[in-house]
């Protein structure tokens, strides 16, 4: 059987300010196949970027596991593998130009059948 939640990954038009970061908290996706992102900067910008990290690892550290920037689009709607029991987005503005975040996650469960 599956089932789905739904929650937000980064609230509405939260602040990134050049040279900040912003990461969501860790997402327990422990029982899940699929992670569905949607997440979104104020308009495309090359200077920000993205990443998908899953853990922990073995030394208890979070992996990349997709990764890009918002130069073409200001949104990026992706459907990750799990790759671990946590997921979390780190986001990071290398520009100049301050801006803002978002975004929401949808997590896949599978459960066995009893």
């Amino acid at each position: 059987m599956t089932a789905t939640t739904d929650d937000i990954l980064i609230p509405v038009q939260t602040p990134l300010a050049p040279g900040a970061d912003v990461s969501s908290a860790v997402f327990d996706v422990s029982d899940a196949r699929t992670v569905e992102l949607l997440f979104s900067i104020t308009s495309p910008l090359a200077d920000v970027h993205w990443r998908v990290h899953f853990g922990p690892t073995p030394n208890n550290g979070y992996a990349t596991a997709r990764q890009g920037d918002f130069g073409r689009f200001n949104t990026i709607a992706i459907s990750v593998p799990v790759f671990g029991t946590g997921v979390l987005v780190a986001i990071h503005n290398n520009g100049s130009h301050a801006t803002a975040v978002d975004g929401n996650i949808r997590v896949i469960h599978e459960f066995g059948e009893a």
